[in-house]
């Protein structure tokens, strides 16, 4: 026999997840439908709009309670005031696309406030077409409405009802051999006990059997219960006929004591959500687990774990009574608070969407707030017009203002594309332009002029950025192949650089004390200019150099302002590099302002009082670091200029 431990847990089935059953068992108001999903049932539709399939009922609707309804009708109500705003055609154009992405036993509180609002627009547009031709003088006997949307929502409406009838029926199918299924497994657990074989075996089979059952999907309502109950009866006979193994059975049993445990806390945790309604969905789910999928515990723990859980069940219930007795006080809260969000939206709606305003937070602002407006759910019916048409006049002056945004900035764009293109122009007539002295400032000024170029769009942005590169480097090309016409002293400078450089790295692998590194540095500087194609050398020279100092015990900075300083003593004379080299910091310095003007931008979207803020202490940081970097390159540049008077 079972022993009293949790099996005097709640009895439930797809009807009552928690129903009492002992004197520990909490009170539950658990309906079927939050289990599983209706049968399909005819829906209200107006007979002279949109046309019907009727349809057989696989289950009634009487086990439905009216708390069901409840949960559903603030979904309900955010749908129906979508609908609402819809025409005929995204109406129709909403139902084809939930039919394909949604399951079809999922649908039926989605698509019955659809139809019948459909009706009713198709309704009215019929009656302002009928009107219209009777004032063109037309016959009232000849008057003949059959948009082809009517014919398209017709044929949605026959296959989603037709998909409905086949769920059903197939899953009653899937049902009877479910419980066929179960009750062969029944047989099998009574054919376990005093079987004559190794009780380890015994139990594996048992466990074995366990999973499957598990594993089994749902059988039909009205014999989930007795079914339920058959099975742990067996299992209570199975334990007691492992009673001779004991090591066995403790381990079920703290198995058990574990996962309800989690349960309880994931109960818990269902108290403090502010949905009731999802937590209570949830808190069947546990139940349901704790039931089908949980054996029993010891004694000793049996009493308290299932208080535990009982009382968190109280605490969610007593909510849910308490929303379902107050349902008109929190309609007025919701009301206050939708009032509350709409401030909030005039509010957004008053900034000026401008260049430097940040479109995509604020269309990401004005889509939170509007979620948030649709999730409080109902309010009382008396006002629910009048807040809705508020909300709908917010929608259309923000839909106004992003359109006005986006026209300015596309003709914003289209300037700017034709100021790009003329660059383009410019480029490739000096292409091919083989006074390179003259031209080469020339194409310098035109890559300055644009970057200073206003943003163009994306796509456009791409392919011009393509073919201005593509001509400046066909005529940066052409000017290295002619300064890579070595002359025979650079050969001979390059020479005798990598023989420096072989003597250079030996002293630094051996470590060599003796090593006078200034007379080289003094040496390699006295050396003419190398073959462009051949100036990693030099690369390779100051790295080396660098490695030098470091066993010399010289700081970071120091090896830093001397390898800088080693590169300007190497650049005396050449005009050429020197000019790369002041170009290159310019580049820098403009990069590292930018990037700090946007940080500080960055720091204009936080209030007062966010000293605290991980994201504005980031944001100080790397303004401080892209400082010291701008800091560093205005000291170089100052320096290579002061060597260019010398």
């Amino acid at each position: 026999m079972l022993e009293h431990t949790d099996n005097d847990s709640p009895q439930a089935n797809e009807e009552t997840v928690s129903e009492q059953t002992s004197k520990h068992t909490p009170e539950t108001e658990t309906t079927a439908s939050e289990i599983s999903e209706d049968s399909p049932q005819k829906d209200e539709v107006n007979t002279g709009t949109v046309e019907e399939t009727p349809t057989t009922n696989t289950k009634s609707e009487a086990s439905e309670a009216s708390d069901n309804d409840s949960e559903n009708q603030t979904q309900k109500t955010v749908e129906t005031e979508q609908f609402e705003a819809m025409d005929l055609k995204e109406l129709c154009d909403f139902f084809s696309v939930k039919i394909k992405t949604e399951s079809v036993q999922h649908l039926k509180t989605t698509i019955e406030p659809l139809v019948k609002i459909f009706n009713r627009k198709l309704s009215e547009e019929t009656a302002k077409q009928k009107e219209t031709f009777l004032a063109e003088g037309g016959n009232p006997d000849a008057f003949y409405f059959n948009p082809d949307v009517k014919k398209e929502f017709n044929e949605l409406y026959r296959r989603y009802k037709s998909d409905r009838v086949t769920y059903y029926r197939s899953l009653e199918e899937k049902q009877k051999k479910n419980l066929t299924y179960r009750l062969a497994l029944i047989e099998e657990l009574k054919g376990l006990i005093n079987v004559d074989q190794n009780i380890n075996t015994t139990y594996n089979q048992f466990k074995d059997l366990q999973k499957r059952w598990k594993e089994s999907g749902q059988v039909p309502r009205a014999d989930a219960n007795n079914i339920w109950k058959t099975y742990h009866h067996h299992v209570g006979h199975f334990y007691d006929f492992l009673h001779l193994n004991r090591d066995l059975r403790e381990l079920d049993f703290k198995f058990n004591l574990k996962e309800k445990l989690k349960i309880c806390e994931q109960a818990e945790a269902l108290t403090t959500m502010e949905d009731i309604s999802k937590a209570f969905r949830h808190l069947q789910n546990l139940h349901k687990k704790w039931k089908d999928e949980l054996g029993p515990v010891d004694k000793e723990h049996s009493e308290e774990v299932w208080e535990r859980f009982s009382a968190a069940t109280k605490i969610i219930h007593d909510k849910r009574r308490y929303f379902l007795k107050n349902q008109e006080d929190i309609f007025e809260e919701n009301l206050i608070k939708k009032q509350a969000i709409i401030t909030q939206i005039h509010d957004l709606l008053n900034t000026e969407i401008s260049s430097k305003t940040n479109i995509n937070q604020f269309t990401k602002t004005y889509e939170g707030l509007r979620e948030a407006f649709f999730a409080l759910g109902k309010v009382p019916a008396k006002k629910r017009d009048d807040i809705w048409d508020e909300f709908k006049k917010t929608t259309k002056v923000f839909r106004k203002k992003r359109s006005q945004y986006y026209k300015q900035l596309k003709r914003i764009f289209a300037e700017n594309t034709q100021k790009r293109k003329a660059l383009i122009e410019q480029v490739e007539a000096l292409k091919s332009e083989t006074n390179f002295k003259e031209t080469t400032p020339k194409i310098i000024a035109i890559q300055k002029e644009w970057k200073n170029t206003f943003p163009v769009s994306r796509n456009d942005g791409e392919k011009l950025w393509e073919i201005f590169k593509t001509a400046c480097n066909e005529y940066f090309e052409k000017l290295d192949a002619t300064r890579n016409k070595s002359s025979k002293e650079e050969h001979e400078s390059f020479e005798q650089k990598s023989k420096l450089l072989i003597t250079l790295k030996k002293a630094v692998e051996t470590n060599d004390k003796n090593l006078e590194l200034d007379t080289i540095l003094k040496n390699w500087n006295g050396i003419g200019r190398v073959p462009k194609n051949k100036s990693k050398i030099e690369h390779e020279f100051n790295r080396i150099v660098e490695k030098a100092y470091k066993l010399a015990g010289l700081s970071k900075s120091e090896i830093t302002q001397k390898s800088y300083q080693n590169k300007l003593d190497g650049m005396r004379g050449n005009d050429e590099v020197i000019r790369k080299e002041i170009h290159s910091l310019n580049r820098r310095i403009e990069e590292v302002k930018q990037e700090i003007i946007q940080l500080q931008t960055n720091l204009q979207f936080f209030g007062k009082n966010q000293e605290k803020n991980p994201i504005v202490i980031k944001v100080k940081t790397d303004i401080a670091k892209h400082q010291q970097r701008l800091d560093e390159f205005v000291e170089k540049k100052r320096l290579i200029k002061q060597l260019n008077k010398n």
